[in-house]
């Protein structure tokens, strides 16, 4: 375990909340709300798709909370999805959606909070 875990405890519990609401927020929310955000995609289907795996995120990190030395591959794992997920809003932002400053908003925010995750993650354990 790092020196202080109570940082990967609560960046987890952060996480969590944050993802729960953001997985509300696009997919509970009315179709004229996705544009007023900067979100105006043809019927808001990868942002509703994305809804679902800020979801699974959350229950994840939920699950993670419960033992974080032996949920490391969680850890590890929400790691690497945020990077990807960073790189698939840079490139829509690129090639199709050009949203303004709503995928950069969010690809900034999905990286800084993978890159706390990184520096915070616990260090397997020596045998």
């Amino acid at each position: 375990m790092p020196k202080n875990p109570g940082c990967i405890r609560i960046l987890l519990w952060v996480g969590a909340v944050a993802f729960l609401l953001c997985f509300l927020g696009s997919t509970i929310a009315p179709e004229r709300v996705l544009p007023a955000v900067g979100l105006s995609e043809p019927q808001g289907f990868i942002i509703r798709l994305y809804g679902i795996f800020q979801l699974s995120w959350a229950v994840l990190f939920i699950f993670a909370l419960q033992d974080i030395e032996k949920n490391l591959a969680i850890i590890n794992g929400a790691i690497i999805t945020g990077v990807l997920v960073a790189a698939f809003f840079v490139v829509c932002q690129f090639t199709a959606i050009k949203s303004g400053g709503g995928l950069w908003l969010n690809a900034g925010l999905v990286l800084i909070y993978t890159a706390l995750l990184f520096l915070c993650k616990p260090r397997p354990g020596r045998p």
